[in-house]
């Protein structure tokens, strides 16, 4: 499981352990609910965000949402502030916001610039980052060793990555990402040049009638997600109040998740407080053909390794465009849109009683109305969006600031069975979202003595079946999270989360019924600065699951030891984790270190340990090197993995080295 991350380019410790703490959080959710490889999407306007710090006092709503620490009544009160006393001055200034603590003043010193936009007459300048990394696995997968037919795998086994970004003080920015996976062939054996070639141009700029315009790749995104949300969909996490979506409606994107960008074009035309968006998108996916040429699925793995895979790519043409309109006033925010989704050939998937309301066909068109009400300390938020004028979803939520430190939020979800929008991410319990309806509940708690409590319920059902569902049936889900700060030195969180999901009873068999297969997962973790050079994080996890049939739990404790000199140049970074599990059900996610921009989310499942040691030289100021080792080892199996994705041996060790320059 790999997420983008970044940390501040200012260097500020603040900033960058706030990061991983957050990712942490939400990619073990993302790891947990979704079980795909890539969800660098998550973070991705992070980098962006801490290239380039916001100016606090020409910010608007949307520009503070990305600072994803701040809840959205901290967002509404930085606002009003500025309304009645004007501009910031200093980030000394911040402490007279109502409900903002000094701890997230402190986070947010190297994400916010003070004072007058800079002059565009000023000398043309030019910045920007590029970076390179490497990964290597040192046992050799089953795919890549020669049998009678020859090897599997079409490319060599190293995965390579290339991303650059440059930026201008005359309001243009540009990128570039170039990518291959272990196993990809590059520049022949189907693939002509590298598996991902991709990149953007953008203009950018705060006033006048034209404000923006990209040509190149994209991710976009609307209201709450029932029509359009190209990235990854929120989730449900221990930030329990944060249920609208923030993010950006339409950005760049250098993503090396080649299904869930899109490829063409957008700009941003406004006056006043008026603005509207046409996009267009032309994207080649991957599709699966059987042997009667019928289009069955969509990839969205983006591996071509084999000569299946290489066959499959970029087979389907998928063509979307649309339009979104948008109205900002003082406590009032509406927004409409229109999207039309088409492929050149027809989705014809296999039918079965649980995916017969799926989207099929060529075509499919949906429109969208959100809203956004905000009045002192309460935010009224939603969206209707519908499918060929026929079919409806609903969601409609608020965030109630309802005393000084505490915060409330409720959520209502309501989708059609027979609703179809294939852009689109809502939040909801299942991924196939058609038919569920649900309820949300979370507050957040802010104690004496820097104690918080997070806590929410969602309570769902599905009107329809689902993969492993074959009757309609309910289900819940309930986290707790309670977070001590002991100063800057040292931070304790303990998380309890408990779930009731429906399945099948038995083998997946429907004449056996529904049961709740019940979920509990208990996580503490404590982190401890012992100097200045010096860090500590002790975590420990344990997950049971019940159900009618065999139950199966699953532990593992880890230690986290982290040393850098005193100047900072050198950083040492070592990890040692040791699990068990009685079955994969009750596997266990643990965030770990990784080079940065990128941070591993591993599923710990059987017996065994892992061990990991990574090294950061910064050999000047623009100049950055990582050497990251990892390896698992374990002690109930002779053989890792499985299909061509075997080792034979019990021990798996991975290599990565990374390259940052600054210039």
């Amino acid at each position: 499981m790999v997420l983008c991350f970044c940390s501040s380019i200012r260097c500020s410790s603040q900033i960058g352990e706030g990061l991983q703490q957050w990712a942490e959080e939400v990619a073990s959710i993302y790891a947990e609910e979704t079980e795909i490889e890539d969800v660098s999407v998550l973070t991705e306007h992070l980098i962006g965000l801490a290239r380039n710090p916001i100016n606090i006092n020409v910010a608007g709503r949307e520009d503070l949402e990305q600072i994803f620490f701040l809840t959205d009544i901290q967002v509404e009160n930085i606002l009003f502030k500025r309304y009645v006393n004007g501009s910031f001055l200093s980030i000394y200034e911040l402490q007279a916001v109502d409900g903002l603590p000094v701890d997230v003043i402190q986070r947010l010193e190297p994400l916010l610039s003070f004072g007058p936009h800079e002059s565009e007459t000023r000398k043309f300048r030019l910045w920007g980052d590029s970076f390179l990394r490497a990964g290597f696995q040192l046992e050799k997968a089953k795919g890549f060793e020669e049998d009678d037919s020859g090897v599997l795998y079409q490319g060599d086994r190293f995965k390579l990555y290339k991303r650059t970004q440059i930026e201008t003080n005359r309001n243009f920015s540009a990128g570039m990402i170039v990518e291959k996976d272990p196993g990809e062939p590059m520049f022949g054996k189907g693939i002509n040049g590298i598996d991902l070639m991709s990149g953007y141009v953008h203009y950018k700029k705060e006033n006048g009638w034209f404000r923006e315009a990209l040509a190149g790749r994209y991710f976009a995104s609307a209201a709450q997600g029932l029509v359009l949300q190209s990235g990854m969909p929120m989730r449900k996490s221990s930030m329990t109040t944060s249920i609208r979506n923030r993010r950006a409606s339409f950005r760049p994107s250098l993503s090396a998740s080649e299904a869930m960008a899109m490829q063409g074009g957008y700009a941003v035309l406004g006056y006043k407080s008026v603005e509207v968006i046409p996009f267009y998108s032309q994207n080649y996916r991957d599709g699966r053909i059987d042997g009667n040429g019928r289009l069955t699925s969509l990839r969205e793995d983006g591996f071509h390794r084999t000569e299946t895979e290489i066959n499959q790519r970029h087979n389907v043409l998928e063509l979307v465009a649309g339009a979104k309109a948008s109205w900002s006033g003082r406590w009032l925010n509406l927004e409409a849109g229109h999207v039309n989704y088409r492929l050149d050939r027809s989705l014809e998937p296999n039918v079965l009683p649980y995916n017969q309301f799926y989207f099929r066909g060529k075509e499919n068109a949906n429109s969208w109305l959100g809203y956004m009400v905000s009045r002192k300390n309460l935010l009224l938020f939603g969206e209707v969006a519908s499918n060929e004028l026929s079919h409806y979803a609903f969601y409609n939520g608020l965030v109630w600031g309802a005393a000084p430190g505490f915060s409330l939020s409720l959520s209502q979800r309501s989708i059609s069975t027979q609703y179809k929008a294939p852009l689109a991410g809502p939040m909801t319990e299942s991924g196939s979202f058609q038919g569920e309806e649900g309820y949300y509940c979370g507050i957040r708690w802010e104690f004496p003595f820097q104690i918080i409590l997070s806590s929410y319920l969602d309570y769902y059902r599905f009107h329809w079946l689902k993969f492993r569902i074959d009757a309609p049936a309910s289900g819940s889900d309930w986290l707790g999270h309670l977070e001590k700060d002991f100063g800057q030195d040292a931070t304790l969180r303990i998380k309890f989360r408990h779930r009731e999901k429906p399945v099948n009873e038995g083998d997946d068999s429907p004449e056996e019924g529904i049961c709740f297969q019940k979920y509990d997962q208990l996580k503490v973790q404590y982190r401890q600065k012992v100097n200045p050079g010096w860090q500590l994080t002790s975590l420990a996890q344990w997950h049971f699951v019940r159900n009618e049939g065999e139950n199966q739990n699953g532990q593992m404790v880890a230690q986290d030891l982290r040393w850098s000199n005193e100047n900072q140049t050198l950083t040492l970074t070592g990890r040692l984790a040791v699990f068990s599990t009685t079955g994969y059900e009750a596997r266990l996610y643990s965030y770990e270190p990784h080079v940065l921009y990128m941070f591993s989310v591993p599923a710990y499942a059987g017996k065994g340990s892992r061990f990991l040691l990574m090294v950061n030289y910064k050999v000047a100021r623009s100049l950055h090197f990582w050497l990251r080792a990892a390896r698992w080892q374990y002690s109930d199996r002779a053989e890792i993995g499985s299909g061509s994705q075997q080792i034979a041996s019990n021990k798996k060790t991975e290599f990565t080295f990374q390259m940052r320059l600054k210039f």
